[in-house]
C-alpha cells in the first residue's frame, strides 16, 4: 500500500502541474481540479462523520442487497454538476459506494478502471482528513490494493481527468481500405492501413454524458485519393451550473466527425435538447432524436446535416481539403527515396491553354508559345528539385481526374509521373489545387518558361 501511495502523491503532483499548463480552458482546469478541491474542502470541513440523508438513503438500499436502487441514488450524487456550487467536489461517501459497486459488479458490470479513479478520489480526502475520515469511510484502502493495477494507470488518468466519462465503452469501427478505429476512454486510436497510425483526444469534459457514437451511412469520394470520406455520429449531453438563472442546464448535442484516412475531427455540433434542472440524463438517447438528426447527400452530391425540431435547422459539411506536408526523407514515391529520383524518373506536363506550356522528359522535349517543340534537358539540380515537388505534391496518393472539369482551359493540367518502374497520370484544375500542387505547376512553369510575356497565344501547337 506505501508504494501504491507513493505513486499517487506522484500522480498527484504531475497533475497538478498539468492543470496549470490548461488555464486556457476555464471547464478543464475546474475538472482536472477535482482531487485538489477534495484535499482542500476536507481540510476545511474535517473528518466525514456521517454521510448526508440523500447519500445514507443510497447507501441504506446497498446493504439491503437493493444495488440498482443504490446507483440511481448514488451516481447522480458523484457525476452530476453540483447544484449552486459548481465548483464543490463530488460527497466522499457516495464515491466510495459507487466505487465498491463497481468494484464488485453490483447493480452494474466490474469496471476496475472506474472503481480505482473513484476510489483514488476519496483517498485523497481521506488522507486529508486524518484518521477518522479513513475510520469512517469503508472500502478505499482495500479497494485500492484490489482494483489498482499499473497496467490500468492510463486509463484511471483519463478517468479523473474527466470526471469519469460517463457512458464512454470501447468501440470499433472498420472502414474501407483497411482502415480502422478503435474509440475508447483514451481517446480515438486509429489505424489508416498501410502502418499509419494517429491517437487523437477525447472531446469529453467534466459532467458529460455520452449517449452513442455509431458509424453514418453516408460517405463520400476523397477527390484527393483513391479512399473515401466517413462520419462517425455522436450524441452526448453536457451539463452545467447558469449563475444567473441558478439552474443546472442539460443540452443535448449531436456531433458529426469527418473520418479521411488518420484524421478525424468535428465537422458540425448541434443542439437537440435543452432541458432546464430536470433529472441526470440517461443514457438512452430520448424519443424522436435520432429520427430528427438526418446526415444525407443533397442533389449536388454534398453532405447535409438537418435537424428536425421546433428550431429546423440545416447546413453543409465542407469538403475536406487535403493535408499539407513538406518534402521529408521519409516521404515515398514507388521506387525511391524523395532526396534521390530513380534513374528511369521522367515527367510530360501539359498545360492546356494560354501559353500551352508543354513539357515531355520521355522525349527530351519542350514546347510553348504555340510552338514547336524543341531539345530540352533538365540539369541533374532540376531533376532533384522537380522530384521533390512532386513528392511534396504526393501525385501517387491523387485520383487520375482531381476535380479537373468546370473552368477555363487555361486552369487544366496534365502531368504524368515515371519513376522505378511506376507511372502514374493525373489531371488537375487551378481551382482545385492545394498549395503543394500549386508550388508543383509554379515549380515546372519556372523551369520552361519564366517569362511568358503578356496575353496568351492563339491556340496549342500542331506537334508535340
Amino acid at each position: 500500500m506505501e508504494s501504491f501511495q507513493s505513486t499517487l502523491e506522484a500522480d498527484e503532483e504531475l497533475w497538478h502541474r498539468r492543470v496549470w499548463r490548461c488555464l486556457c480552458s476555464t471547464r478543464v482546469y475546474k475538472m482536472t481540479l477535482i482531487s485538489a478541491l477534495l484535499m482542500s474542502a476536507a481540510a476545511l470541513s474535517g473528518n466525514a462523520v456521517t454521510p448526508p440523508p440523500a447519500v445514507a438513503a443510497g447507501i441504506a438500499a446497498y446493504h439491503a442487497g437493493d444495488f440498482t436502487t443504490a446507483l440511481a441514488i448514488l451516481k447522480p450524487v458523484v457525476y452530476d454538476v453540483p447544484r449552486g456550487d459548481p465548483g464543490a467536489f463530488s460527497d466522499p461517501w457516495a464515491t466510495a459506494y459507487l466505487a465498491q459497486m463497481f468494484r464488485r459488479g453490483e447493480g452494474a458490470a466490474p469496471d476496475w478502471p472506474l472503481s480505482c479513479a473513484l476510489f483514488n478520489n476519496v483517498w485523497a480526502y481521506t488522507r486529508q482528513g486524518g484518521p477518522g475520515g479513513i475510520g469512517t469511510i469503508p472500502f478505499v484502502e482495500d479497494g485500492i490494493k484490489e482494483v489498482c493495477l499499473p497496467e490500468l494507470q492510463a486509463e484511471v488518468n483519463a478517468l479523473r481527468t474527466a470526471c469519469y466519462l460517463d457512458g464512454v465503452t470501447r468501440r470499433e469501427f472498420v472502414l474501407d481500405g483497411g482502415s480502422w478505429i478503435v474509440f475508447d476512454r483514451r481517446g480515438f486510436h486509429i489505424d489508416g492501413g498501410g502502418g499509419e497510425r494517429r491517437e487523437i483526444p477525447l472531446t469529453m469534459w467534466c459532467h458529460d454524458v455520452m449517449v452513442s457514437l455509431t458509424e453514418s451511412d453516408v460517405s463520400i469520394p476523397d477527390r484527393w485519393s483513391s479512399a473515401r470520406v466517413h462520419f462517425l455520429e455522436l450524441f452526448k449531453w453536457t451539463n452545467g451550473f447558469d449563475r444567473t438563472n441558478g439552474a443546472v442546464v442539460r443540452q443535448l448535442h449531436w456531433i458529426v466527425y469527418l473520418v479521411r484516412g488518420s484524421d478525424l475531427g468535428p465537422a458540425s455540433d448541434q443542439v437537440m435538447l435543452t432541458v432546464m434542472d430536470g433529472p441526470y440524463p440517461s443514457p438512452e438517447l430520448p424519443p424522436g432524436v435520432r429520427d430528427a438528426a438526418v446526415l444525407q447527400l443533397n442533389a449536388a452530391g454534398q453532405v447535409e446535416w438537418l435537424v428536425k425540431t421546433s428550431g429546423r435547422k440545416r447546413g453543409i459539411i465542407a469538403e475536406p481539403s487535403r493535408a499539407e506536408i513538406s518534402p521529408s526523407l521519409e516521404s515515398r514515391l514507388p521506387g525511391d527515396y524523395v532526396d534521390e529520383p530513380a534513374s528511369d524518373f521522367a515527367v510530360r506536363f501539359d498545360h492546356k491553354g494560354c501559353h500551352y506550356e508543354y513539357l515531355d522528359m520521355f522525349k527530351g522535349t519542350y514546347s510553348g508559345d504555340g510552338s514547336d517543340p524543341v531539345h530540352f534537358v533538365l540539369s541533374t539540380a532540376q531533376r532533384a528539385t522537380l522530384f521533390k515537388a512532386i513528392v511534396a505534391a504526393r501525385i501517387f496518393e491523387l485520383p487520375a481526374v482531381t476535380d479537373a472539369s468546370g473552368g477555363e482551359p487555361a486552369d487544366n493540367y496534365e502531368l504524368e509521373v515515371r519513376n522505378g518502374g511506376k507511372r502514374r497520370t493525373v489531371s488537375w484544375r487551378l481551382g482545385s489545387a492545394d498549395r503543394s500542387l500549386t508550388a508543383l505547376v509554379r515549380t515546372i512553369l519556372d523551369m520552361v518558361n519564366p517569362r511568358p510575356g503578356d496575353g496568351c497565344v492563339g491556340g496549342p501547337p500542331k506537334v508535340r
